[in-house]
This record gives C-alpha cells, sequence and structure tokens, in this order.
C-alpha cells in the first residue's frame, strides 16, 4: 500500500495515513445516504464546510507534533496543504482518494469486503450472545471497556464516555486502532479496529500449501464440509453439534486447516473461533463453480 500512495504521488493522502495518532477526522468518514456510492461519498468530503475541516485537522497536527523536537515531513505537508485553504485540502483528499481506489482497492475490494462482513457478523453475534462489554474488550488489547466508559491504551490514554451512539468500522487494512471521538457533539464516536487477517495487511492471500495446490490435495470430504461451513466464525463445539462429529474429532481437523492457511483463529475469553481466510474462500467458491459447471454440463 505504501508503494501505491508513492507511486501515484498521493503525498497529502500518504501525510495522512502516517500522521493520523489515534484520532481519526470525522470528515474522512463520510455519512453519504446512498451508502457505498464512492462518487458520493467523495463529493461529500470535497464540500465540507469551512471550518469543519480545519478544526479536526488541527486536532490531528496536535496530537502529531506532540513529542517532535521538529515537524515532521508529514506534519509540513499537511500544514502546508491547509494553509492552502480548506476547501482546497478537502478537494486534494477527495481527488487522491479516488486515485488510491482505482490504484489499489477496485481490484481488492470484494476479498476486503467479505472480510468486513464476516467480522461484523461475527461481533453482532458475539454482542448477543456475550453483552456489549465483552465484545468491547474483544476488539484490539488496547481497547477495554467496563461500566459506560471505553479506556483505549497506547502511547496516550483515552477515555470515550457511553453516548448516545458509538460506531465501531473493522478495517482489514488497519494495524492498531483509530478513534474519532467528537468533541463538539455532531458525530458520535467513531472506533476504527484492526480486522484479524490471514497474513499481509493489503488482503493479499496468505502463502502456504493450499495457496498452490488443488483444494483436494489439502483437505479430506470431513475438512470440506467444516470449511464450507465457516464463512462465518464459529468454536468448536458449534461445529461438533451442527455436523454431528466429535468435539475432538473437529478440533483435529480444524488444526490441520489453520496449520495450511485456510483458517484464521481467534480467542475471545475461553472461547476460541475459527473462520475462513479469504484464500480458502476462494478455494471454496471455485470448487463451487466447478461443482455447478459439471452438474449444468451433464443435464
Amino acid at each position: 500500500m505504501r508503494e501505491i500512495l508513492f507511486r501515484k504521488d498521493l503525498r497529502l493522502l500518504a501525510a495522512l495515513r502516517g500522521e493520523i495518532r489515534g484520532y481519526a477526522p470525522g470528515f474522512l468518514l463520510p455519512q453519504c445516504e446512498s451508502h457505498g456510492a464512492l462518487d458520493g461519498e467523495l463529493h461529500q468530503l470535497a464540500t465540507t464546510p469551512d471550518g469543519v475541516v480545519a478544526q479536526q485537522v488541527d486536532r490531528v497536527l496536535t496530537l502529531a507534533r506532540a513529542g517532535q523536537a521538529k515537524p515532521s515531513a508529514g506534519v509540513t505537508t499537511i500544514a502546508a496543504a491547509l494553509d492552502a485553504g480548506e476547501q482546497s485540502f478537502v478537494q486534494r483528499v477527495a481527488s487522491e482518494l479516488g486515485h488510491f481506489w482505482r490504484g489499489f482497492m477496485a481490484e481488492r475490494w470484494e476479498v476486503l469486503r467479505c472480510r468486513m462482513e464476516a467480522d461484523i457478523r461475527h461481533r453482532g453475534a458475539s454482542m448477543a450472545s456475550r453483552g456489549l462489554s465483552a465484545t468491547l474488550n474483544s476488539l484490539h488489547p488496547a481497547v477495554s471497556y467496563d461500566s459506560g466508559v471505553l479506556h483505549i491504551r497506547d502511547d496516550r490514554s483515552w477515555k470515550v464516555f457511553e453516548g448516545s451512539r458509538m460506531v465501531l468500522h473493522p478495517s482489514p487494512l488497519a494495524s492498531t486502532w483509530l478513534l474519532r471521538d467528537d468533541p463538539w457533539g455532531d458525530g458520535g464516536t467513531h472506533l476504527v479496529y484492526p480486522v484479524g487477517a490471514s497474513g499481509a495487511s493489503d488482503g493479499a492471500p496468505a502463502a502456504g500449501p493450499a495457496a498452490e495446490g488443488e483444494l483436494g490435495k489439502v483437505i479430506g470430504e470431513a475438512r470440506l464440509l467444516l470449511l464450507s461451513d465457516l464463512g462465518s466464525s464459529r468454536t468448536t463445539t458449534e461445529l461438533a453439534e451442527r455436523h454431528r462429529m466429535s468435539a475432538s474429532t473437529v478440533s483435529y481437523h480444524l488444526l490441520r486447516l489453520h496449520r495450511v492457511g485456510l483458517l484464521n483463529r481467534v480467542r475471545e475469553g475461553s472461547r476460541v473461533y475459527y473462520q475462513r481466510t479469504p484464500e480458502a474462500d476462494r478455494l471454496v467458491a471455485r470448487r463451487y463453480r466447478h461443482t455447478l459447471t459439471t452438474q449444468f454440463a451433464g443435464a
């Protein structure tokens, strides 16, 4: 991803990525009515009202400058762009985000989207079965929640008091948390946290035997059955009940699927959840398409 930012000459976007320390400016999270429509979101970003941009970017710069003996190159780039005018600033950010989407995100979007949607399903199920506190405590080692207060520990310590709205953003590209705790009360609290990845943060498939050979060379029918059921995260106990296998048998198969890079494994308290990696998603989809094609041809 860094290579794309520099190759496309997206200097302001690269500087923001490098200098945002915990707090994420709200104008970078547009609330477009046609959610998912890139052009609409970029237009909303590019027309952010004056005053909002300066206020939020100043906060980014204040946090970035903390502890610096002299301004970094990223801070200098951001400050110079803001000095050119707020409208110029957001229009440049919107333009660079558009280039970044076309140069990096577009071809990876389906894989990244699947990982985010799977995490949302997992967190929703966790919240229903284990409650808000346990779910928030599982987001990131630096994040904890207790008695209506969200605590975030890093090189700084944040406290976010429970309000009317808290929005969670799973990100396959983030390596740590980002917070938009709006002190002006117009956007609520937004917390970006990293989605458990199968390998590189740019969405590349995990390396391993499964990526190099056919599915049948790695797993038998029992493992294929389990893998096909792991589009959503499940525990060993859940899989054993769903497929009428012993827990020890399921555990044995899951361990081997995990070793060859076909499963992600996430521990939450005393439970361990398994879910297919993006590479496994592609392998299962490929096998399913092949099955349908064969059946259609023979019909």
